[in-house]
């Protein structure tokens, strides 16, 4: 049993969204924008730690659009495919589809605050039910971003020592018994011999002389100072969870090894707990990353993905976590002036074959990209450098206004154009203008244009003449006639490459720097070295980058700023 989809209608940051699951979910998305309202629509009618009153509905519970105005009702609407297991089957008797399909529904009333929840075999089919007795059967287990580690620890720790008791045989649980009885007498030994120390001693005199002077019934009454209070299985209660490295007993770490100790102690008790014979139990953990390396970041995504037993929805704001996940596992959430929405409606597989063309390719920029709110694609680790130090120059805030800027590096700006699309994340690019030869043909083909006509779904642009360079398109007017087309779409040509670019708009600059006469060879020295030259050249002339703004190689970046703020 998994579920499939969920469908939102004014529920708190969605006024209409439908969102699609698979096995192993992950859930990004900026703050704000609805990855932890999601789960909490899911929990309503999964989570059996959260009794009736707990789900009884709030006015901050209904969407609130833009004029301050609420609906009537709010509906979560759950859809549950492969519902095969004989536990489920028995519990929701007659709710579930010849194909193994379920819906279970909430509807919230805001002028009541009352709220019913049905099931059926379908939308259309569903039947109103008194409560979610179904959870005998179903559950869902969550963890809070923020949580308490040492008390959530503490937590999970006596639950684990309660189920390995409970799963005891009468033989061991009657050893366990004669140990603990041996145990108690030891403690009334540890009890005589601390009340025997003289600072105890000289400590309970002065509070029970204290304590007579309060009132005259404390005449035969005293307290003292020891471990009598502690029975045995109060000690077991309090036993803390210690460490120890190369055999030497150390203190617990810090809030990354914390983090990992609670999600141990929570996977094993869950594992304890599983019984896929009696019950279906679905996974949410909010922000598993915190406090944790990279490294260990990715070896906590593989952890998740593999380890816990049912289906698991992770939220997380880590490129290295992200980029652990299958691209059509993907939820990337964002708001819109009509509420939040899901990409392409949750889990998809429309980017798959552009993901595998991707292929080795993928690496944490690319990760890092799907926390977004406009990519800028360039050519190569020359252009990322220039952008990066463009922007500050230009007062282009990147890191405010969320905007990465990602070099394709060899591949083909589609493949990246499509995965983008597909995760509804703007971008802008910008390409070299290119010209080559074409095998069989004496004419040539403008390269660059091409690369953006396809992406605009144009026609390629005609065939030149065998001695047609990239300087004769910009002079002949066929850049301009490309630029006007393209531009609009977020799309910039270079007049040559970014060198030659930089040569027209930077040229004293770049005289000097390359301690050249004639502007050819200049450009051929910064293209020389590429990124490392670059590197030097912004070093040296950076505080003559913001007169650029008015020029050629500002406009991409100006693009990128005015769509996020659209």
């Amino acid at each position: 049993m998994k579920i499939e989809k969920v469908n939102l209608n004014g529920f708190r940051n969605f006024k209409a969204a439908s969102v699609s699951f698979n096995d192993r979910t992950l859930m990004i998305g900026s703050n704000d924008v609805g990855k932890t309202n999601l789960l909490y629509a899911l929990r309503l009618l999964l989570d059996k730690s959260l009794s009736d009153r707990d789900i009884e509905p709030e006015l901050t519970d209904f969407y609130i659009n833009r004029n301050g105005e609420q609906p009537d009702t709010f509906i979560i609407n759950i859809y549950f495919s492969e519902v095969t297991e004989d536990a489920v089957l028995s519990i929701l008797k007659g709710h579930v589809s010849d194909d193994g399909k379920c819906v279970i529904s909430m509807v919230a009333d805001r002028a009541t605050l009352d709220c019913q929840i049905f099931i059926g075999c379908s939308e259309g089919e569903l039947e109103l039910v008194q409560s979610r007795f179904y959870l005998k059967r179903l559950n869902l287990r969550y963890v809070r971003s923020r949580r308490d580690l040492e008390k959530f620890i503490n937590i999970e720790k006596k639950k684990l020592l309660k189920q390995s008791l409970d799963n005891l045989k009468a033989a061991d649980l009657a050893a366990d018994q004669a140990e603990m009885n041996v145990i108690s007498g030891q403690l009334n030994q540890v009890n005589d011999k601390v009340a025997g120390l003289n600072y105890v001693k000289d400590a309970t005199s002065v509070v029970n002389e204290e304590l007579k002077k309060l009132s005259y019934t404390n005449g035969d009454y005293s307290v003292h100072l020891d471990t009598g209070a502690i029975k045995v299985n109060q000690f077991i209660d309090n036993l803390e969870l210690g460490a120890s490295t190369s055999g030497s007993k150390i203190m617990l770490g810090g809030d990354g090894r914390n983090n990992q100790i609670l999600l141990a102690l929570w996977k094993a008790k869950s594992q304890r707990e599983f019984d896929p014979e009696h019950e279906v139990t679905f996974y949410c953990v909010e922000e598993p990353e915190a406090h944790l390396h990279p490294h260990q970041q990715r070896k906590l995504a593989d952890y998740l993905i593999h380890e816990l037993p049912g289906q698991t929805i992770i939220t997380s704001h880590s490129p290295q976590i992200t980029e652990r996940y299958k691209p059509d596992s993907i939820i990337r959430l964002f708001s819109t002036a009509e509420g939040s929405k899901a990409a392409k409606d949750g889990c998809s597989d429309c980017i798959s074959d552009a993901w595998d063309e991707l292929g080795y390719r993928m690496s944490i920029l690319p990760a890092e990209a799907f926390f977004a709110s406009c990519v800028f694609l360039v050519e190569g680790p020359s252009e990322k450098l220039f952008y990066e130090e463009l922007a500050i120059q230009l007062g282009f805030d990147l890191d405010f206004y969320n905007i990465t800027i990602l070099c394709v590096d060899g591949i083909q700006f589609k493949v990246y154009c499509q995965i983008l699309d597909a995760m509804e994340i703007p971008w802008v690019l910008r390409t070299d203008n290119d010209v080559s030869g074409t095998k069989g043909r004496t004419d040539k083909r403008a390269v660059g244009f091409n690369r953006c006509f396809s992406l605009k779904g144009l026609p390629n642009a005609p065939y030149y003449p065998a001695n047609t360079t990239s300087q004769d398109l910009v002079d002949n007017g066929a850049w301009q006639n490309a630029s006007n087309q393209v531009n609009p779409n977020g799309m910039f040509l270079s007049k040559i490459d970014l060198e030659n670019d930089i040569a027209l708009e930077l040229k004293a600059e770049l005289l000097a720097f390359a301690d050249k006469v004639d502007v050819v060879d200049a450009i051929k020295y910064l293209q020389g070295k590429k990124a490392i030259r670059m590197r030097e050249f912004i070093s040296q002339n950076r505080g003559a980058f913001a007169k650029l703004i008015s020029g050629e190689l500002a406009k991409p970046l100006a693009f990128a700023v005015a769509r996020v703020i659209a």
